[in-house]
Protein backbone atom coordinates (compact mmCIF):
# COMPACT_ATOMS: atom_id res chain seq x y z
CA UNK A 1 0.00 0.00 0.00
CA UNK A 2 1.25 3.65 -0.93
CA UNK A 3 1.87 6.21 1.28
CA UNK A 4 -0.68 8.29 -0.64
CA UNK A 5 -3.26 5.18 0.22
CA UNK A 6 -2.39 5.49 4.16
CA UNK A 7 -3.44 9.34 3.71
CA UNK A 8 -6.20 9.51 1.87
CA UNK A 9 -8.76 8.32 4.81
CA UNK A 10 -7.51 10.95 6.81
CA UNK A 11 -8.04 13.95 4.56
CA UNK A 12 -11.78 11.60 3.46
CA UNK A 13 -12.80 12.37 7.48
CA UNK A 14 -11.85 15.81 7.75
CA UNK A 15 -15.22 17.45 9.33
CA UNK A 16 -16.13 20.94 7.21
CA UNK A 17 -16.45 23.84 9.38
CA UNK A 18 -19.41 24.35 11.45
CA UNK A 19 -21.73 27.68 10.49
CA UNK A 20 -20.77 30.70 12.73
CA UNK A 21 -23.76 31.51 15.20
CA UNK A 22 -25.89 34.46 14.27
CA UNK A 23 -25.67 35.29 17.34
CA UNK A 24 -21.90 35.17 17.42
CA UNK A 25 -21.81 37.09 13.98
CA UNK A 26 -24.37 40.22 15.39
CA UNK A 27 -21.81 40.98 18.13
CA UNK A 28 -18.90 40.55 15.80
CA UNK A 29 -20.64 42.37 13.18
CA UNK A 30 -20.38 46.19 11.21
CA UNK A 31 -23.44 46.75 13.25
CA UNK A 32 -22.18 45.58 16.77
CA UNK A 33 -18.80 47.72 16.03
CA UNK A 34 -20.38 50.69 14.70
CA UNK A 35 -22.40 50.83 17.63
CA UNK A 36 -19.67 51.22 19.74
CA UNK A 37 -18.05 53.80 18.24
CA UNK A 38 -20.81 55.97 17.93
CA UNK A 39 -22.30 55.60 21.21
CA UNK A 40 -18.87 56.06 22.63
CA UNK A 41 -18.48 59.60 20.43
CA UNK A 42 -21.90 60.13 21.75
CA UNK A 43 -21.23 59.87 25.16
CA UNK A 44 -18.16 61.81 24.51
CA UNK A 45 -19.44 64.57 23.33
CA UNK A 46 -22.58 64.10 26.14
CA UNK A 47 -19.86 64.67 28.99
CA UNK A 48 -18.27 67.30 26.86
CA UNK A 49 -21.00 70.03 26.83
CA UNK A 50 -22.26 68.98 29.94
CA UNK A 51 -18.59 69.92 31.57
CA UNK A 52 -18.02 73.27 29.77
CA UNK A 53 -21.74 74.64 29.36
CA UNK A 54 -21.36 75.58 32.89
CA UNK A 55 -18.22 77.41 32.41
CA UNK A 56 -19.61 79.17 28.85
CA UNK A 57 -20.79 82.59 29.01
CA UNK A 58 -24.21 82.62 27.73
CA UNK A 59 -24.62 83.73 24.16
CA UNK A 60 -27.50 84.91 21.63
CA UNK A 61 -27.69 81.03 20.41
CA UNK A 62 -29.03 79.61 23.73
CA UNK A 63 -32.57 79.60 24.02
CA UNK A 64 -34.14 81.53 26.85
CA UNK A 65 -35.64 77.83 27.78
CA UNK A 66 -31.54 76.57 28.30
CA UNK A 67 -30.02 79.68 30.16
CA UNK A 68 -31.42 79.28 33.78
CA UNK A 69 -31.67 75.20 33.74
CA UNK A 70 -28.07 73.38 32.35
CA UNK A 71 -29.13 69.46 32.23
CA UNK A 72 -27.18 66.77 30.79
CA UNK A 73 -28.33 67.19 26.85
CA UNK A 74 -29.38 71.20 27.09
CA UNK A 75 -25.91 71.81 25.72
CA UNK A 76 -27.51 70.44 22.27
CA UNK A 77 -30.02 72.84 22.67
CA UNK A 78 -29.10 75.76 20.55
CA UNK A 79 -30.13 78.06 17.81
CA UNK A 80 -32.13 75.97 14.97
CA UNK A 81 -32.59 73.15 17.49
CA UNK A 82 -35.26 75.36 19.01
CA UNK A 83 -37.48 75.31 16.21
CA UNK A 84 -37.39 71.74 15.97
CA UNK A 85 -38.83 71.69 20.01
CA UNK A 86 -41.26 73.78 19.02
CA UNK A 87 -41.95 71.59 16.00
CA UNK A 88 -42.54 68.49 18.14
CA UNK A 89 -44.63 70.60 20.45
CA UNK A 90 -47.13 71.33 17.58
CA UNK A 91 -46.81 75.01 17.84
CA UNK A 92 -43.90 76.56 16.13
CA UNK A 93 -45.34 76.45 12.58
CA UNK A 94 -48.81 77.83 14.00
CA UNK A 95 -46.87 80.84 15.70
CA UNK A 96 -43.14 81.07 14.22
CA UNK A 97 -43.79 81.28 10.54
CA UNK A 98 -39.42 81.54 9.91
CA UNK A 99 -39.70 77.87 11.27
CA UNK A 100 -41.83 76.56 8.12
CA UNK A 101 -38.33 76.64 7.24
CA UNK A 102 -37.35 73.54 8.94
CA UNK A 103 -38.57 70.40 7.43
CA UNK A 104 -41.00 67.97 10.02
CA UNK A 105 -39.62 64.42 9.72
CA UNK A 106 -36.76 64.72 12.29
CA UNK A 107 -39.01 66.03 14.60
CA UNK A 108 -41.68 63.64 13.76
CA UNK A 109 -39.11 60.61 14.59
CA UNK A 110 -38.69 62.41 18.27
CA UNK A 111 -42.44 62.86 18.71
CA UNK A 112 -42.59 59.07 18.16
CA UNK A 113 -39.70 58.08 20.69
CA UNK A 114 -40.84 60.21 23.00
CA UNK A 115 -44.61 59.04 22.78
CA UNK A 116 -43.16 55.40 23.36
CA UNK A 117 -41.89 56.33 26.39
CA UNK A 118 -45.09 57.62 26.99
CA UNK A 119 -43.83 60.93 27.82
CA UNK A 120 -41.36 59.70 30.16
CA UNK A 121 -38.18 61.54 28.93
CA UNK A 122 -38.27 64.87 27.47
CA UNK A 123 -37.65 65.96 23.92
CA UNK A 124 -34.18 66.75 23.99
CA UNK A 125 -33.40 63.04 25.53
CA UNK A 126 -35.67 61.69 22.83
CA UNK A 127 -33.47 63.59 20.01
CA UNK A 128 -30.91 61.88 21.72
CA UNK A 129 -31.89 58.59 20.98
CA UNK A 130 -33.02 59.31 17.54
CA UNK A 131 -29.74 60.89 16.74
CA UNK A 132 -28.19 57.96 18.05
CA UNK A 133 -29.77 55.60 16.54
CA UNK A 134 -29.62 57.26 13.05
CA UNK A 135 -25.44 57.87 13.30
CA UNK A 136 -25.31 54.71 13.62
CA UNK A 137 -27.31 53.60 11.25
CA UNK A 138 -26.12 56.28 8.39
CA UNK A 139 -22.28 54.95 9.24
CA UNK A 140 -23.03 51.55 9.13
CA UNK A 141 -24.20 52.84 5.40
CA UNK A 142 -20.87 54.53 5.15
CA UNK A 143 -19.07 51.89 6.20
CA UNK A 144 -20.87 49.14 3.46
CA UNK A 145 -20.68 52.35 0.65
CA UNK A 146 -17.12 52.34 1.26
CA UNK A 147 -16.01 48.88 1.05
CA UNK A 148 -17.28 48.79 -2.94
CA UNK A 149 -14.78 51.27 -3.34
CA UNK A 150 -12.07 51.11 -1.49
CA UNK A 151 -9.81 48.64 -0.59
CA UNK A 152 -8.91 46.61 2.30
CA UNK A 153 -10.70 46.60 5.97
CA UNK A 154 -8.70 49.61 7.39
CA UNK A 155 -10.03 52.01 4.23
CA UNK A 156 -13.77 51.99 4.83
CA UNK A 157 -13.45 52.63 8.74
CA UNK A 158 -11.01 55.36 8.06
CA UNK A 159 -13.60 57.12 5.54
CA UNK A 160 -15.94 56.55 8.94
CA UNK A 161 -13.79 58.57 11.09
CA UNK A 162 -13.03 61.62 8.46
CA UNK A 163 -16.89 61.76 8.74
CA UNK A 164 -16.44 62.11 12.40
CA UNK A 165 -13.77 64.73 12.61
CA UNK A 166 -15.07 66.69 10.14
CA UNK A 167 -15.28 70.80 11.16
CA UNK A 168 -19.37 69.97 11.49
CA UNK A 169 -19.71 66.80 12.60
CA UNK A 170 -21.28 68.03 15.86
CA UNK A 171 -24.27 69.03 14.60
CA UNK A 172 -24.83 64.75 14.36
CA UNK A 173 -24.54 65.38 18.19
CA UNK A 174 -26.62 68.18 18.74
CA UNK A 175 -30.55 68.27 18.26
CA UNK A 176 -30.55 69.18 14.73
CA UNK A 177 -31.66 66.66 12.03
CA UNK A 178 -28.45 66.06 9.96
CA UNK A 179 -28.19 62.37 11.60
CA UNK A 180 -31.15 61.41 10.38
CA UNK A 181 -30.62 63.09 7.09
CA UNK A 182 -27.28 61.41 7.11
CA UNK A 183 -28.92 57.82 7.59
CA UNK A 184 -31.80 57.94 5.09
CA UNK A 185 -29.70 59.22 2.46
CA UNK A 186 -26.35 56.62 2.94
CA UNK A 187 -29.17 54.12 3.01
CA UNK A 188 -31.01 55.05 -0.09
CA UNK A 189 -27.69 55.14 -1.85
CA UNK A 190 -26.44 51.81 -0.65
CA UNK A 191 -29.31 50.05 -1.66
CA UNK A 192 -29.50 51.84 -5.00
CA UNK A 193 -25.99 49.75 -4.92
CA UNK A 194 -27.19 47.03 -3.93
CA UNK A 195 -29.64 47.37 -6.93
CA UNK A 196 -32.69 46.95 -4.09
CA UNK A 197 -34.35 49.66 -5.49
CA UNK A 198 -37.79 49.11 -3.42
CA UNK A 199 -35.90 49.73 -0.36
CA UNK A 200 -34.39 52.98 -2.17
CA UNK A 201 -37.18 54.47 -2.55
CA UNK A 202 -38.77 53.75 0.81
CA UNK A 203 -35.33 55.57 2.39
CA UNK A 204 -36.30 58.50 -0.36
CA UNK A 205 -39.44 59.16 0.37
CA UNK A 206 -39.24 60.57 4.08
CA UNK A 207 -36.03 61.91 3.16
CA UNK A 208 -37.76 64.86 1.56
CA UNK A 209 -39.41 65.56 4.41
CA UNK A 210 -35.90 66.09 6.19
CA UNK A 211 -34.68 68.97 3.98
CA UNK A 212 -34.75 70.34 0.42
CA UNK A 213 -31.10 69.38 -0.03
CA UNK A 214 -32.75 65.97 -0.61
CA UNK A 215 -33.30 66.41 -4.13
CA UNK A 216 -29.35 65.22 -4.43
CA UNK A 217 -29.47 62.36 -2.95
CA UNK A 218 -32.51 61.51 -5.30
CA UNK A 219 -30.33 62.16 -8.75
CA UNK A 220 -27.37 60.50 -6.96
CA UNK A 221 -29.60 57.09 -6.88
CA UNK A 222 -31.35 58.23 -10.51
CA UNK A 223 -27.55 58.18 -11.84
CA UNK A 224 -26.96 54.31 -10.03
CA UNK A 225 -30.06 53.81 -11.22
CA UNK A 226 -29.28 54.63 -14.91
CA UNK A 227 -25.45 52.97 -14.33
CA UNK A 228 -27.03 50.01 -13.37
CA UNK A 229 -28.15 50.07 -17.12
CA UNK A 230 -25.10 50.75 -18.88
CA UNK A 231 -26.20 54.09 -19.24
CA UNK A 232 -28.69 53.45 -22.06
CA UNK A 233 -31.81 54.97 -22.36
CA UNK A 234 -33.96 52.09 -23.04
CA UNK A 235 -33.02 51.04 -20.13
CA UNK A 236 -35.03 53.49 -18.41
CA UNK A 237 -37.87 52.08 -19.26
CA UNK A 238 -38.48 50.15 -15.93
CA UNK A 239 -41.40 50.48 -13.55
CA UNK A 240 -38.53 50.64 -10.97
CA UNK A 241 -37.86 54.49 -12.59
CA UNK A 242 -41.12 55.65 -10.43
CA UNK A 243 -39.24 55.53 -7.44
CA UNK A 244 -38.03 58.65 -8.18
CA UNK A 245 -41.21 61.04 -8.73
CA UNK A 246 -42.60 58.89 -5.78
CA UNK A 247 -39.63 60.30 -3.55
CA UNK A 248 -41.07 63.52 -3.43
CA UNK A 249 -44.13 62.03 -1.09
CA UNK A 250 -41.64 63.35 2.13
CA UNK A 251 -41.88 66.85 0.75
CA UNK A 252 -45.72 66.96 -0.52
CA UNK A 253 -46.50 65.51 3.11
CA UNK A 254 -45.29 68.92 4.32
CA UNK A 255 -46.73 70.86 2.14
CA UNK A 256 -50.53 68.91 2.69
CA UNK A 257 -49.39 69.59 6.75
CA UNK A 258 -48.71 73.13 6.01
CA UNK A 259 -51.72 73.69 4.06
CA UNK A 260 -53.90 72.05 6.95
CA UNK A 261 -51.85 73.90 9.54
CA UNK A 262 -51.42 77.71 8.12
CA UNK A 263 -53.09 77.30 4.83
CA UNK A 264 -50.38 77.75 3.01
CA UNK A 265 -48.38 74.31 1.53
CA UNK A 266 -45.69 76.40 0.29
CA UNK A 267 -44.59 78.29 3.40
CA UNK A 268 -41.39 76.32 3.46
CA UNK A 269 -40.19 78.23 0.34
CA UNK A 270 -41.33 81.51 1.64
CA UNK A 271 -39.93 81.36 5.55
CA UNK A 272 -36.57 82.93 4.73
CA UNK A 273 -38.18 86.22 3.68
CA UNK A 274 -39.73 86.46 6.76
CA UNK A 275 -37.07 86.88 8.61
CA UNK A 276 -34.75 90.10 8.35
CA UNK A 277 -32.04 88.33 9.83
CA UNK A 278 -31.80 85.55 6.85
CA UNK A 279 -31.91 88.83 4.26
CA UNK A 280 -28.65 87.67 3.37
CA UNK A 281 -30.16 84.67 1.13
CA UNK A 282 -30.78 86.16 -2.10
CA UNK A 283 -31.26 83.60 -5.14
CA UNK A 284 -28.34 84.02 -7.69
CA UNK A 285 -27.73 81.57 -10.34
CA UNK A 286 -24.27 82.76 -11.32
CA UNK A 287 -22.30 80.45 -9.06
CA UNK A 288 -18.98 81.21 -10.55
CA UNK A 289 -19.69 85.35 -9.05
CA UNK A 290 -20.56 83.66 -5.64
CA UNK A 291 -17.60 81.83 -5.39
CA UNK A 292 -15.45 84.40 -6.66
CA UNK A 293 -16.62 86.90 -3.95
CA UNK A 294 -16.81 84.33 -1.21
CA UNK A 295 -12.86 83.42 -2.20
CA UNK A 296 -12.27 87.71 -2.40
CA UNK A 297 -13.62 87.77 1.22
CA UNK A 298 -11.62 84.45 2.65
CA UNK A 299 -8.08 85.95 1.16
CA UNK A 300 -8.96 89.32 3.34
CA UNK A 301 -9.71 87.74 6.22
CA UNK A 302 -6.48 85.80 6.03
CA UNK A 303 -4.41 88.71 5.25
CA UNK A 304 -5.77 90.61 8.41
CA UNK A 305 -7.89 93.14 5.91
CA UNK A 306 -11.07 91.89 7.45
CA UNK A 307 -12.08 91.12 10.83
CA UNK A 308 -10.68 87.51 11.76
CA UNK A 309 -12.68 86.42 14.33
CA UNK A 310 -14.93 83.22 15.04
CA UNK A 311 -18.27 84.68 13.05
CA UNK A 312 -16.29 85.03 9.91
CA UNK A 313 -14.50 81.65 10.76
CA UNK A 314 -17.31 80.44 10.53
CA UNK A 315 -19.44 81.87 7.82
CA UNK A 316 -16.21 82.70 5.72
CA UNK A 317 -13.36 80.39 5.65
CA UNK A 318 -14.29 77.19 6.78
CA UNK A 319 -17.10 76.67 4.57
CA UNK A 320 -15.29 77.84 1.87
CA UNK A 321 -12.09 75.16 2.18
CA UNK A 322 -14.78 72.91 2.64
CA UNK A 323 -16.27 73.74 -0.28
CA UNK A 324 -13.06 73.84 -2.22
CA UNK A 325 -12.12 70.47 -0.83
CA UNK A 326 -15.89 68.90 -2.11
CA UNK A 327 -14.55 70.28 -5.62
CA UNK A 328 -11.36 68.67 -5.48
CA UNK A 329 -12.59 65.38 -4.25
CA UNK A 330 -15.28 65.33 -6.87
CA UNK A 331 -12.94 65.86 -9.63
CA UNK A 332 -10.58 63.40 -8.34
CA UNK A 333 -13.33 61.01 -8.37
CA UNK A 334 -14.18 61.61 -11.78
CA UNK A 335 -11.02 61.50 -12.96
CA UNK A 336 -9.91 58.23 -11.06
CA UNK A 337 -12.74 56.36 -11.83
CA UNK A 338 -14.83 56.97 -14.60
CA UNK A 339 -16.92 54.22 -13.94
CA UNK A 340 -18.10 52.89 -11.03
CA UNK A 341 -18.00 56.67 -9.19
CA UNK A 342 -19.40 58.63 -11.58
CA UNK A 343 -22.52 59.00 -9.73
CA UNK A 344 -20.59 59.81 -6.66
CA UNK A 345 -18.54 62.60 -8.34
CA UNK A 346 -21.52 64.39 -10.23
CA UNK A 347 -23.48 64.23 -6.74
CA UNK A 348 -20.28 66.17 -5.38
CA UNK A 349 -20.26 68.78 -8.25
CA UNK A 350 -24.31 69.14 -8.14
CA UNK A 351 -23.84 70.06 -3.76
CA UNK A 352 -21.27 72.53 -4.48
CA UNK A 353 -23.73 74.11 -7.09
CA UNK A 354 -26.97 74.21 -4.97
CA UNK A 355 -24.82 75.16 -2.19
CA UNK A 356 -24.35 78.22 -3.56
CA UNK A 357 -26.99 79.24 -5.16
CA UNK A 358 -28.06 81.65 -2.55
CA UNK A 359 -24.99 84.16 -2.50
CA UNK A 360 -23.37 82.82 0.56
CA UNK A 361 -21.66 80.12 1.98
CA UNK A 362 -22.94 80.27 5.58
CA UNK A 363 -23.96 77.07 6.97
CA UNK A 364 -22.38 75.28 4.08
CA UNK A 365 -19.51 73.14 6.13
CA UNK A 366 -22.57 71.80 7.72
CA UNK A 367 -24.30 70.94 4.57
CA UNK A 368 -21.21 69.05 3.44
CA UNK A 369 -21.72 65.98 5.92
CA UNK A 370 -23.70 64.46 3.51
CA UNK A 371 -21.22 64.63 0.64
CA UNK A 372 -19.31 61.15 1.34
CA UNK A 373 -17.54 61.31 -2.18
CA UNK A 374 -14.64 63.64 0.49
CA UNK A 375 -14.44 60.29 2.51
CA UNK A 376 -14.07 58.23 -0.13
CA UNK A 377 -11.72 60.04 -2.03
CA UNK A 378 -9.26 61.28 0.63
CA UNK A 379 -9.01 57.46 1.83
CA UNK A 380 -8.41 56.16 -1.96
CA UNK A 381 -5.71 59.21 -2.85
CA UNK A 382 -3.97 57.47 0.68
CA UNK A 383 -4.36 53.83 -0.55
CA UNK A 384 -3.33 54.60 -4.44
CA UNK A 385 -0.32 57.30 -3.03
CA UNK A 386 1.16 56.32 -0.13
CA UNK A 387 3.20 59.34 0.29
CA UNK A 388 -0.02 61.15 0.70
CA UNK A 389 -1.28 59.29 3.50
CA UNK A 390 -0.06 62.51 5.62
CA UNK A 391 -2.53 64.61 3.73
CA UNK A 392 -5.37 62.56 5.13
CA UNK A 393 -4.26 62.61 8.57
CA UNK A 394 -3.53 66.37 8.16
CA UNK A 395 -7.39 66.92 6.90
CA UNK A 396 -8.91 64.83 9.68
CA UNK A 397 -6.57 66.27 12.38
CA UNK A 398 -7.29 70.11 11.16
CA UNK A 399 -11.00 69.13 10.86
CA UNK A 400 -10.64 67.50 14.56
CA UNK A 401 -9.26 70.52 15.89
CA UNK A 402 -11.74 72.69 14.04
CA UNK A 403 -14.86 70.90 14.85
CA UNK A 404 -13.07 71.33 18.54
CA UNK A 405 -13.09 74.99 18.70
CA UNK A 406 -16.46 75.14 17.27
CA UNK A 407 -18.21 73.05 19.79
CA UNK A 408 -17.29 75.19 22.22
CA UNK A 409 -18.66 78.10 20.77
CA UNK A 410 -21.83 76.22 19.51
CA UNK A 411 -22.22 75.26 23.75
CA UNK A 412 -21.99 79.08 25.09
CA UNK A 413 -24.82 80.21 22.19
CA UNK A 414 -21.91 81.22 19.49
CA UNK A 415 -22.83 81.30 15.91
CA UNK A 416 -21.02 78.43 13.83
CA UNK A 417 -23.10 77.21 11.36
Amino acid sequence: MTDTAIREPEVAAEEAPRPVPRWKTALTGDFAKVFLLVFAWQVFMTVLGRLIEPLMPVFEGTPLSSRTVDTLLSHTHRWDAENFTGIVEGTAYQNIPTSQAFYPVFPLFVWLVKTAFLGTIGTLAAGFIVNTVALWLGAVALLKIARNFLAGERGPWIAVMVMLTLPSAYFLHAFYSEAVFIALGFWAYLFALRRQWVFMGLCLMPLTGVRITAVLFVGLCFLEFWRSKDWKFRGLLSWHLLWFPLSAVGFIGFAIYLKILVNDPLGMTKAYSKAPAWAYHQFSPNILNTLYEQTKIVFKILTGRFELAGWSVANYVVPWFGLMLLIACSLYLLALRRGDLVPVGLYGLASVVMLTLNQNLVSVHRYLLPCFGIYLALVLLGQRVPALKSVVYGVMYVGLTVQTLFYLQFVAGLWTG
